[in-house]
């Protein structure tokens, strides 16, 4: 893990396939035993070997589901995210499974590895130049790294977000791009998770953007957005 935070995807592959080849040559099917294969996944796709990671991620959702294993599920949808979206190409499905995935593990309490989800997903979205999609992930990444007391993944959601670049800020009782197609989905009766679905979100982020919404427009329902939402450009 240190090594991937250092950016050093080779080290890491080489420390983690000798955990994960052990756990299969032992036979261990518990998928939390020796939780390596979501790290041993990222190293795989940023050291260059998609289809080693392919594999790793399908085996880690047949050791998972016959038992309903929680992370393991969850760690499954986050891996193979990863995978699909590796090649920088524009995959929605994919994206919006990844940010399901981190939503699970908020559920579960395990808020590393929602944000290391979020961070993964953010760094794809990136690359993909989803740029307002990417922004809102590595800043709830930052968010949650803070949270949990781990400032040196705090700081890579940081440079990845300095990547992406910062919006100008509005001015003052206007609401952001981001703002606005949230404002939007939800004025067409969307509900918030189907909003956090579309933006590749979890639901808790477009919660967040709408208590500003409904405070910079002065309304409390959804009922009442379509009447003052401003003329503006989605995202």
């Amino acid at each position: 893990m240190a090594a991937l935070l250092a950016h050093r995807p080779g080290d890491a592959v080489g420390w983690l396939r000798a955990v994960w080849q052990h756990t299969q040559d032992q036979g261990v099917e518990e998928p939390g035993a020796f939780p390596v294969a979501p790290d041993l996944v990222e190293a795989l796709v940023e050291a260059g070997e998609p289809d080693e990671a392919a594999a790793v991620s399908a085996r880690l959702g047949e050791l998972a589901e016959p038992y309903a294993h929680p992370w393991g599920l969850a760690s499954a949808k986050r891996c193979d995210g990863i995978v699909r979206l590796c090649s920088g190409k524009r995959d929605d499905q994919a994206a919006a499974q990844m940010a399901e995935a981190a939503a699970d593990f908020g559920r579960l309490g395990l808020p590393f590895d929602q944000a290391r989800t979020l961070l993964a997903l953010g760094r794809a979205l990136r690359r993909a130049k989803r740029w307002g999609a990417a922004r809102m992930a590595l800043a709830e990444a930052e968010t949650v790294f803070h949270g949990v007391g781990s400032p040196g993944w705090a700081a890579e959601a940081r440079s990845e977000l300095a990547r992406v670049g910062a919006r100008r800020p509005s001015p003052a009782g206007e609401l952001t791009p981001t703002e606005q197609h949230v404002a939007e989905l939800a004025a067409e009766g969307r509900s918030n998770k189907e909003i956090a679905r579309v933006m590749h979100v979890t639901v808790s982020t477009v919660e967040a953007h709408l208590s500003r919404v409904y405070a910079k427009l002065g309304v409390r329902s959804r009922s009442q957005l379509a009447s003052r939402l401003p003329a503006a450009s989605r995202p």
